[in-house]
C-alpha cells in the first residue's frame, strides 16, 4: 500500500504520543504510523498495544531516540515527517537527577534533529512538543517572543532543546516547528502529575501530598485539546508554521494546587473530603505560568473543554477501563 506519509512518532507510548496515537491513526488511514519509544517507567505498551494489533498503518519499535541507529530505521522506513513528544517531564525527578534529564533530554533530541540534517531531502516537517515552563514565573502573560527563563533542570532541558532546535532551523534551514503548552491532563497519564496523582490517591484511599503552602498557580488543558493543536498545525499551509512557535494554551484562570485537588476530589470522590499532606516544597517552585495562545487561535484553533469538562470527561474514562 502507498502511504500519503510516512510519520515517525518518537515517544508514543507515553501519556501526550498514546492520545495523539489513539486519535490520529485511525483518521488518516492513509498515513503509516511508525511509533518508538524506551518504554520507561512512565510509558505504557498497553497504551497503544490495540493499535499494532488492530492498524494496518500502525507499528512500535523499542528503541531510544537518542540510539544512534534510528537513522538507519528512518531510512528503512522511508520516513517523511517527524512528531516529536519523547522526553523525561518530571520535575520532581529533575531535581534528583539533572544530569539524566540533561542526557536524555537534550542529547538525544539533538540525536533526532542529526538524522533531519543528514536526511534533508527525505524529512519534509518535523513538530517537537516542548513545554509553557521555559518561560519560567515572571510576571505578566507570555507570548512566543517572551524570554525564556526556565527555574528548575526539567524546564531548562526543554528550553535548550527550543534553543538548538532553532539554531539548527536558522543554520540548516530544517522545517521544524515548536509546540509550547501549559500543563495537560487527561486518560493514560502516569500518576505522577497533580491531577493524575491525586486520582490515584483517591482511588487507594491515600494522602495527596501537596509541596508547600499549594498557592502555586496553573491553567490546565485537556489532552485532547493539545492534540486537536498539533493535527491542525500539522496540516497547516508549512509557510504559516515551519520555523515558528506555537503556544497552546487553556483561557480559564489560573487555579492553585490547593484548589486543583478540591476540584478533582469534587468530582472523582464520592467518599468525603481529599485527605491532603503539605509536605516540603520544592527547591525552587514557580508560583505562576500564563501564556498567550492568540497565535494558534489565529490558524483556528479554540479551547473546547474547560478543566471542569475535561476532568468529568477524565471520570468516564476512568470509570469505564476500571476492570481492564
Amino acid at each position: 500500500m502507498t502511504f500519503e506519509k510516512r510519520v515517525l512518532v518518537c515517544g508514543g507510548a507515553g501519556f501526550i504520543g498514546s492520545n495523539f496515537l489513539n486519535h490520529l491513526v485511525p483518521k488518516y488511514p492513509n498515513y503509516y504510523f511508525l511509533c518508538v519509544d524506551t518504554l520507561n517507567y512512565a510509558a505504557n505498551y498497553e497504551n497503544i498495544k490495540h493499535l499494532v494489533e488492530s492498524c494496518k498503518n500502525f507499528q512500535f519499535i523499542k528503541l531510544d531516540i537518542g540510539d544512534p541507529s534510528l537513522i538507519e530505521i528512518v531510512k528503512e522506513y522511508q520516513v517523511n515527517e517527524i512528531i516529536n513528544f519523547a522526553a523525561e517531564s518530571c520535575v520532581d525527578r529533575s531535581f534528583e537527577n539533572p544530569y539524566y534529564f540533561t542526557k536524555n533530554n537534550v542529547l538525544s533530541t539533538q540525536n533526532l534533529l542529526e538524522v533531519c540534517r543528514m536526511l534533508p531531502d527525505q524529512i519534509s516537517f518535523m513538530i517537537h512538543n516542548s513545554t509553557d515552563e521555559v518561560y519560567g514565573d515572571e510576571d505578566g502573560d507570555k507570548d512566543e517572543n517572551s524570554v525564556l527563563n526556565p527555574t528548575n533542570p526539567y524546564s531548562a532541558t526543554k528550553g535548550c532543546m527550543d534553543l538548538i532546535i532553532n539554531s539548527y532551523v536558522y543554520s540548516y534551514k530544517l522545517p521544524i516547528t515548536i509546540i509550547r503548552p501549559n500543563n495537560i491532563y487527561g486518560p493514560l497519564q502516569y500518576p505522577e502529575k497533580i491531577i493524575s496523582r491525586t486520582i490515584k490517591c483517591i482511588q487507594d484511599g491515600t494522602r495527596m501530598p501537596i509541596h508547600g503552602d499549594g498557592k502555586c498557580k496553573r491553567r490546565y488543558l485537556y489532552v485532547s485539546d493539545l492534540v486537536n493543536a498539533i493535527d491542525l498545525i500539522w496540516h497547516e499551509d508549512r509557510d504559516k508554521v515551519v520555523g515558528e512557535i506555537f503556544n497552546v494554551g487553556s483561557d480559564d484562570e489560573p487555579i492553585d494546587n490547593n484548589a486543583v485537588v478540591k476540584l478533582v476530589n469534587e468530582i472523582f470522590n464520592e467518599n468525603g473530603d481529599a485527605k491532603v499532606e503539605h509536605i516540603k516544597d520544592r527547591n525552587y517552585n514557580d508560583l505562576d505560568y500564563s501564556i498567550l495562545s492568540t497565535k494558534i487561535k489565529q490558524l483556528g484553533w479554540k479551547q473546547e473543554f474547560s478543566l471542569k469538562e475535561g476532568l468529568n470527561l477524565y471520570k468516564m474514562y476512568v470509570e469505564a477501563n476500571k476492570n481492564k
